[in-house]
């Protein structure tokens, strides 16, 4: 955990889908990814999306303008679709209180797939921006047999096993986000309406919508084939200023028995609550997310990736996994009672030292928090939650620019970046990402050396 004024890096559940109130909580959660400190950008539109949402160079100095959903077919039709990123006329529906609207926007040739977003006019005109720099998929993105394949495990059904020699932050699968949702239209759009666009999203993708139909669909509360799909495999993200649902075919999943094994139709997974041999990695500002190595893997293992919170004790893993309907038997949860029990306390005491950190920081005992964080860091590697080691690096390296000691302040940054750069979250560090960091710490704590 970092000190607040952060943007986790953690599980984060996706919000309601309501449609006024025949939508339920969405049952899932997955872990996300904010480094909007680590980009660099050089132009920004008018209507300033963050800066992990601006492309390194714009097609030209102007943005896009709202799109409204009046204009003609003619105007968006393929032949034109240099004017936009999109291939077709945005289809609209009005809010319930007749005072805005949501429409669907789509690109059919992006990828194989195809890209559909569901948003307000004026949040479209910030995608179109920096939506044509987005890296192209390719059809060999996921696809089965290089690395992996799918086969019956004894005993689970089906799972992912891997066909060659893996190694630790290896990418195994990397995928794209085909149908993005902003979580305000299914509040602010009724049932009816907001069922029409949905749809409208999914069948003018470019495979016909067939990669998003294809997934599984476990939900008990939907009441319509494309919120199935949602409730069952989206996970959630931001794009510029909003909170989305992002559905990735590749790697969406859905619950097919209660041992946790997942599959969305032709390609299937294993998950389990922790540890696990593969990780997710999102990476907002292009909307991919891949699924890496965590350890070296060898031909023929299990490929299995965590569905929960990282650190959670087994009780919590327990509670939280009712909602998916299975009970783990990952190693850790099928230990010997002394190894989970163990483990538990391991966990407990970093959630324990964290807080106190925390607590420690914002009572101005900086040397009181720096003791407590280091103690936290030779406890992640035990419990194989190296992805909250760069975050506990992070927070040092905030710590020592508050007291104005900035040779430690920049060691910690850099020490931070190089475990995401490791861990490949992002491809390597620069100079400039050190400074970015240090602006954001004084623009969160004032600057440096006022505090203490």
């Amino acid at each position: 955990m970092m000190f607040p004024t952060r943007s986790r890096r953690k599980g984060a559940p996706l919000l309601p889908l309501r449609f006024l109130t025949t939508w339920s909580l969405l049952a899932s959660s997955t872990t996300t990814l904010a480094l909007s400190t680590i980009h660099n950008p050089k132009y920004q539109c008018p209507s300033s999306p963050p800066p992990a949402l601006t492309p390194h160079q714009l097609l030209s100095a102007s943005c896009p303008h709202p799109i409204p959903g009046s204009l003609t077919e003619t105007l968006f039709s393929n032949s034109s679709s240099h004017i936009t990123p999109w291939t077709h006329a945005p289809v609209c529906e009005l809010t319930n209180g007749l005072t805005g609207q949501y429409c669907t926007y789509t690109n059919s040739h992006h990828g194989h797939r195809g890209f559909s977003i569901v948003t307000t006019p004026s949040r479209a005109a910030d995608v179109a921006s920096w939506f044509l720099d987005l890296p192209l998929p390719k059809p060999s993105d996921g696809a089965e047999g290089e690395k992996y394949k799918v086969v019956t495990i004894p005993g689970k059904g089906k799972g992912v096993i891997a066909t060659k020699e893996i190694k630790q932050w290896e990418e195994i699968i990397l995928d794209y986000a085909t149908l993005v949702v902003d979580v305000g239209f299914t509040v602010e759009v009724n049932a009816l309406r907001g069922y029409r666009l949905l749809h409208k999203a999914v069948e003018q993708m470019g495979d016909g919508g067939n990669g998003v139909m294809e997934l599984g669909k476990s939900s008990e509360h939907a009441q319509d084939v494309v919120e199935n799909v949602l409730r069952t495999n989206a996970f959630s993200t931001r794009v510029g200023e909003g909170d989305y649902m992002a559905v990735y075919p590749t790697v969406s999943v859905s619950l097919v028995s209660p041992t946790g094994l997942l599959n969305r139709g032709k390609k299937s997974k294993m998950l389990t609550a922790h540890p696990s041999s593969a990780y997710t990695r999102f990476i907002q500002e292009s909307l991919q997310v891949s699924i890496a190595a965590s350890k070296p893997i060898s031909p023929g293992e299990e490929i299995t990736i965590s569905y929960l919170t990282l650190g959670k004790t087994s009780s919590e893993r327990a509670h939280l996994l009712k909602k998916w309907g299975f009970t783990c038997s990952c190693p850790l949860c099928t230990s010997p009672p002394s190894t989970i029990a163990a483990s538990d306390a391991r966990r407990k005491e970093i959630a324990k030292l964290q807080d106190l950190a925390i607590r420690a920081f914002q009572a101005n005992k900086p040397y009181q928090a720096l003791r407590l964080t280091r103690q936290i860091l030779p406890l992640l590697p035990k419990e194989e939650l190296f992805p909250l080691e760069s975050e506990q690096l992070e927070n040092m390296s905030r710590i020592y620019f508050v007291l104005n000691d900035m040779d430690k302040a920049e060691k910690y940054a850099r020490l931070s970046l190089e475990v995401l750069a490791r861990q490949g979250y992002i491809k390597w560090v620069e100079g400039w990402m050190v400074g970015k960091m240090f602006r954001r710490f004084e623009e969160e704590e004032g600057p440096r050396g006022v505090r203490y």
